[in-house]
C-alpha cells in the first residue's frame, strides 16, 4: 500500500505517544485507575468477605484492573468453626482484610456496590445492587453455587468495562 503521508504521521504520533507513556513509568501514562467493587453485608465477615475473596481470585487469574473491598454495617465475626473449615477447603480466607464498618466514603469511592440481603436496606446503600443469597452457614453448597453464578456475571461485566473507569481517584 503506498504511503500517502497521513499514515506515516499517524504512526509517528502513535510511537511518540507510546514512547512518552513508557518514559512516564507505570501508573503515570494515564489518569486511569482500576474499577472499584465494594461488597457489603450486615456483619461483614461472611457474605461480603467471601464474595471479596472469591472475586479477587477470579480477577487475579484474568489480570483485570479491579480493586475489591468488603464492609459490614455492624461488624461482628459470624464465621462458625464449621464454616471456617469449609471455606479453608475452598481456599477462601475471610480474614485476609481487617473487618471494617461501612462509611459513606467507602460508597462514594466505589464504582460498583453490592449489598447482600438486609444490608441493601441501609440508606447508604440506596443505589447498591441488592443480592439476596442463601446462607453460607446453613446452606453452604447453595450459597457457593449462587455466588459463583453472580460472580460469573460480574466478571463478564468487568471484562467489558472500558479501560478507564471514568471516575476520579
Amino acid at each position: 500500500m503506498p504511503d500517502n503521508g497521513a499514515f506515516s504521521m499517524d504512526r509517528r504520533t502513535m510511537f511518540v505517544g507510546l514512547f512518552a507513556a513508557l518514559l512516564a513509568g507505570p501508573g503515570m501514562a494515564s489518569p486511569c485507575r482500576p474499577v472499584r467493587v465494594l461488597f457489603v453485608c450486615p456483619v461483614g465477615t461472611v457474605k461480603s468477605a467471601i464474595a471479596r475473596e472469591a472475586l479477587r481470585k477470579r480477577i487475579a487469574r484474568l489480570r483485570l484492573p479491579v480493586v475489591v473491598q468488603s464492609r459490614g454495617l455492624t461488624p461482628e465475626n459470624h464465621v462458625t468453626p464449621a464454616l471456617a473449615e469449609r471455606l479453608r477447603a475452598d481456599g477462601i480466607d475471610t480474614t485476609a482484610d481487617l473487618l471494617k464498618a461501612l462509611t459513606a466514603d467507602d460508597v462514594a469511592h466505589a464504582d460498583i456496590v453490592i449489598a447482600f440481603d438486609d444490608a441493601a436496606l441501609s440508606p447508604l446503600l440506596s443505589k447498591a445492587r441488592a443480592w439476596r443469597t442463601p446462607s453460607w452457614i446453613s446452606n453452604y453448597d447453595a450459597a457457593r453455587l449462587d455466588l459463583s453464578q453472580r460472580l460469573d456475571g460480574l466478571v463478564t461485566e468487568l471484562k467489558h468495562a472500558p479501560a478507564c473507569s471514568g471516575h476520579a481517584g
